[in-house]
């Protein structure tokens, strides 16, 4: 719904975007948006505290302690795509710029 609010209703991406961290806080992809929406918007230090959290959580799910061998569904990648766990390492790179 933040994705489609996005752009036919630009006013009530932010709320949609909080509503999704709010319920799945676990998935960067809701944290980065806003963060990105921030920053767009010149609300760049808040932007960055949304980025950085975004970025925690991807690092959170690829720690050593995780096993890297881990049984993949359909269902599991379904809700990793959307969630936004996994991204090429040059988007995750140009996050981190922007976080600083």
């Amino acid at each position: 719904m933040a994705n489609l609010h996005g752009y036919e209703r630009p006013d009530q991406y932010e709320a949609y975007l909080l509503k999704a961290i709010a319920e799945y806080p676990e998935f960067p992809r809701y944290h980065l948006d806003l963060g990105r929406y921030y920053i767009s918007n010149e609300n760049t230090e808040k932007g960055k505290l949304y980025i950085r959290e975004g970025l925690l959580r991807v690092k959170e799910c690829f720690t050593e302690r995780q096993p890297s061998d881990f049984e993949m569904s359909l269902y599991t990648f379904i809700d990793e795509e959307i969630g936004g766990l996994y991204m090429f390492e040059e988007t995750y790179k140009e996050y981190e710029k922007m976080s600083h």
